[in-house]
């Protein structure tokens, strides 16, 4: 056990990245998502998340600030060599102790160079700077030895921001210190909806009122939303509150819930399809083999998708998919006539048990005032019956027309199939 263990079970943490690529957005921080996981997992709830530059003055301030109110506070980054490296001295002035050279640190550094049959660089001799008092955390994935001190009501910890450095310290370090208080893992399970506003997914949910220790948040990821419930597994009392309010949840998205947890629009596309001995072929146009490209990123999907047919051009629609060109002359390719021949043309092309095909205008140009950017028709061909519909998008920008015309088309037979 680390020393400054506390005897009271951990609940509380924050979270400090550190660098000015954070700060300035050229690198995005996935080390404190990763950290915040890891906590919950074991009972830990985050207050807070917040990055500092490399401004020693300021992140001292900070790192006095957030180690107010909290147990445990974890540190990422700023522990290399180089002058822009300010986290050990931040962190001795924040605990206003001085800065000193730990021969224990000196001697990981030099004995990783050795290993790795480098020659050791004097400003490596930096790394080994810590702040008096605090204990050396040994790092087996990289050069910077971290450290861990009491700070504020908190215990400090110190990491790399190398994310494969700063997770193996993690693992080795901060996560048998926490096992070691017994807390039991915060509860959390996330109820994935597709093309339901988070104004909708909310007014759905209006009259579930969570109970004490149980709390509902929301995730927007166009086009997907996601309910978040938390809750706390002990005592027995309390995850019970934490199912019901799941079941309440689930019961009001009702047919909307596409799946909870790590399931996918694509995976559970693939699972009802599976189910009923079903393939998957799709014709696209405006989204060039988004579709395609979102079904098969469930491993396994070889098993139930067939293939697809990028239709750009009306003559690839015409000798590809049977599309009549005389219906393409009557009703143009953006039109509802059009997606229901090119769905029925890939389901006889491929062989396949479903035919979906997807045709738009994703811009920026090229709309009319009849069929403005976003218009977008799809064709869902099953066994029995064939059908068609038509979604105007906002006009959000290509790409994000392109991405929410691919999920909408899978989330089109998701349904029917539910219903089905």
């Amino acid at each position: 056990m680390l020393p400054g263990r506390k005897a009271v079970t951990m609940r509380t943490a924050r979270i400090l990245a550190q660098g000015d690529e954070l700060t300035t957005g050229a690198t995005v921080d996935t080390n404190s998502a990763w950290v915040a996981e890891q906590l919950r997992l074991r009972g830990v709830r985050v207050l807070g998340l917040c990055a500092a530059p490399d401004d020693v003055e300021l992140l001292a301030r900070m790192l006095v600030e957030a180690s107010r109110d909290c147990d445990l506070l974890v540190s990422g980054g700023g522990l290399g060599p180089t002058t822009d490296d300010v986290t050990a001295e931040a962190a001795a002035r924040a605990a206003g102790a001085p800065l000193v050279e730990s021969p224990e640190a000196l001697a990981q550094v030099r004995d990783r160079f050795a290993r790795m049959g480098r020659p050791m660089s004097p400003s490596n001799a930096k790394q080994a700077l810590i702040p008096q008092g605090a204990q050396v955390l040994e790092n087996p994935a990289g050069t910077a030895p971290g450290f861990a001190l009491p700070l504020g009501t908190a215990r400090a910890f110190f990491f790399p921001g190398v994310p494969q450095e700063l997770r193996t310290m993690v693992e080795r370090h901060l996560v048998p210190w926490l096992e070691a208080g017994g807390a039991a893992p915060l509860l959390r399970r996330r109820f994935h909806v597709c093309g339901l506003g988070e104004s909708l997914v909310q007014e759905r949910l209006a009259d579930v009122l969570p109970p004490p220790g149980v709390r509902l948040g929301y995730k927007t990821w166009l086009p997907y939303n996601t309910v978040l419930v938390y809750g706390e597994a002990e005592p027995a009392e309390a995850r019970e509150r934490f199912e019901t309010t799941c079941a309440a949840v689930r019961a009001r998205l009702g047919d909307d819930r596409l799946g909870e947890d790590d399931e996918t629009l694509p995976g559970v596309v693939g699972r009802l399809l599976l189910d009923r001995g079903w393939t998957l072929a799709t014709a696209e146009s405006c989204t060039a083999g988004g579709a395609a490209a979102l079904a098969t990123e469930t491993p396994g999907s070889s098993a139930w998708f067939r293939g697809g047919v990028v239709a750009y051009d009306n003559d690839v629609k015409r000798s590809l998919l049977d599309v009549p060109a005389a219906l393409l002359e009557a009703h143009g390719a953006v039109s509802e006539e059009c997606a229901r021949a090119m769905a029925e043309g890939v389901r006889r092309a491929v062989g396949a048990d479903v035919g979906v095909s997807i045709t738009g205008i994703a811009g920026p140009d090229g709309g009319t005032p009849g069929k403005p950017v976003g218009l977008v028709c799809f064709g869902l061909a099953l066994p029995d019956v064939t059908r068609t519909r038509t979604t105007r998008f906002p006009p959000f920008g290509r790409e994000r027309v392109r991405a929410m015309a691919a999920a909408a088309a899978l989330e089109w037979l998701r349904r029917l199939l539910v219903r089905a």
